[in-house]
């Protein structure tokens, strides 16, 4: 079938029948609980806009039939730059709130199938094509998918193995001819309640996968109604909220849920990594999956900073603090943010370079790890920025009901903004406020420092791994100039 509309996901949606709870409550119907509703509808929309922007969102499979564009496997950096515009689409939907959109996933297995020589490489050629046929299933049903790739939180100063005598983090308990049965939990399933399909897989702290732990090295996928999974989300922070006074949190909850297997049966043709502890320890570096899955990051990061400096001009301007020197630093603060994360994926795609294998396109790794060290901080930076820009003014606004209320004249009289009415000036403000200071907000706060590894990891990584030739030859280059004469005497 083509790519699908939001309708079409909905009636599918409806039809399901996960083992979610919310509150202690199991879920029935996505699609229609109040706390629910609203993100499932999100996402929907965000299917209809690959009908209401084809030539950006769709491209075609080996049927001529119409796919989305995460699919693809670039093999031009035109090809590179509609992936990064169909995610940029999608993105502004949400303000960059919605970090799993499904274009997430939809990338991420896409890096994977083209990358199956990886597989053959360590014996694992029934996989590869359990992953080939997959990633066909997958892209020609478009199908949205979620992740939980991070075993428990339960004490990190032991291997993962090793945690709750081995019980806790998800392995594999047994096998029939057909499946292999696992047990134990994963976080963080986020858009969980609105996936089709929930998906394990290494993480880059897949390397503290040991040798002998074969039974915990595992890579698979199932339907989200797959029987022996259950799912426990976190508190809504949709909570039945009037779009007037939430406008994002009462839309753009995607959730995040913790995912538990109870001798779950995986079918064996679901099945992509197996006890092969070598390749699952290497293969998120070996198929570029961090170059790829960054590249989207970072596209839906942009996003974010220019709404954040967006919202924070409004708020200066209304109020006429744009003025003033020390409210210009901060407005420019936010964005050379926005203007280097611009150009560092700008450096991504135009350094693009063939993986060596199929011709497959990898966006030039170096500005996108930069990037990911330093977007942990430059977000809640610029947050923070939007707080001292906007001040008392997010304390005091008033709420839907209060502007139907009795004293709707004093708050048009007393509320007023420089250039703007008592009502525009309450809409800027409660979108800002439900941007940084909601309960949304510090959820998507959080999300941002931690969801791609914390930036003290990466950022050291950086330096690790940085290729530093260069840089010392041009260091000795000078230091083979220093030959002076009173060299000689201190020899």
């Amino acid at each position: 079938m083509p790519a699908r509309t939001g309708k079409q996901y909905l009636e599918k949606l409806k039809k399901d029948r996960r083992e979610i709870y919310l509150d202690g409550e199991r879920i029935d119907d996505i699609t229609e609980h109040p706390e629910l509703k609203g993100a499932a509808e999100a996402v929907a929309h965000l299917y209809d806009l690959q009908y209401e922007y084809p030539d950006i969102m769709l491209t075609e499979n080996e049927k001529g039939e119409k796919v989305a564009t995460a699919f693809m496997f670039p093999k031009t950096k035109e090809d590179l730059w509609k992936i990064h515009k169909a995610s940029k689409l999608w993105s502004e939907y949400s303000a960059g709130i919605m970090g799993r959109s499904p274009d997430y996933l939809n990338i991420t297995f896409a890096c994977y199938a083209s990358r199956t020589d990886v597989w053959r490489k360590y014996g694992e050629e029934e996989k590869a094509k359990n992953l080939e046929n997959y990633f066909k299933y997958i892209r020609d049903n478009d199908l949205c998918l979620t992740h939980c790739i991070v075993n428990p939180q339960v004490d990190r100063s032991v291997p993962e193995a090793m945690q709750g005598e081995g019980d806790l983090a998800l392995h594999k308990v047994g096998e029939t001819e057909d499946s292999i049965i696992v047990s134990g939990a994963r976080m963080l399933g986020t858009l969980a309640p609105f996936a089709d399909e929930m998906t394990i897989y290494p993480s880059r702290a897949g390397k503290g996968i040991r040798p002998e732990d074969t039974k915990y090295a595992l890579m698979f996928a199932v339907p989200m109604d797959q029987p022996g999974m259950k799912l426990i989300c976190r508190d809504s922070f949709s909570k039945k909220r009037d779009t007037f006074d939430y406008p994002l949190s009462s839309r753009f909850d995607e959730q995040d849920a913790i995912v538990i297997f109870d001798n779950a049966h995986i079918p064996k043709e679901r099945v992509f990594i197996d006890g092969n502890t070598e390749l699952y320890r290497a293969v998120t570096d070996e198929v570029n999956w961090g170059a790829y899955i960054v590249f989207q990051a970072m596209t839906r990061a942009l996003t974010k900073l220019e709404f954040l400096f967006g919202i924070g001009h409004m708020i200066a301007d209304m109020n006429g603090v744009n003025a003033f020197d020390h409210i210009k630093e901060k407005l420019g603060e936010i964005w050379q943010y926005k203007e280097l994360t611009r150009s560092a994926i700008v450096s991504a795609i135009e350094g693009a370079k063939e993986n060596g294998v199929n011709g497959v396109l990898v966006p030039d790794a170096r500005p996108l790890t930069a990037l990911r060290g330093c977007m942990p901080k430059w977000i809640p930076r610029s947050i923070e920025l939007i707080q001292l820009i906007g001040g008392g003014g997010f304390l005091c606004t008033p709420s839907r009901k209060d502007m139907q209320g009795p004293l709707r004249p004093y708050i048009d009289k007393y509320y007023q903004a420089r250039n703007k009415s008592a009502l525009e000036k309450i809409k800027v403000n409660r979108l800002a406020w439900d941007f940084i200071g909601s309960d949304l907000a510090g959820r998507g706060e959080l999300y941002e420092r931690f969801y791609l590894v914390d930036s003290f990891r990466v950022t050291m990584d950086t330096y690790t791994n940085a290729d530093k030739t260069a840089e010392i030859a041009l260091v000795k280059r000078f230091l083979d100039q220093m030959v002076l004469e009173e060299e000689k005497e201190l020899v």
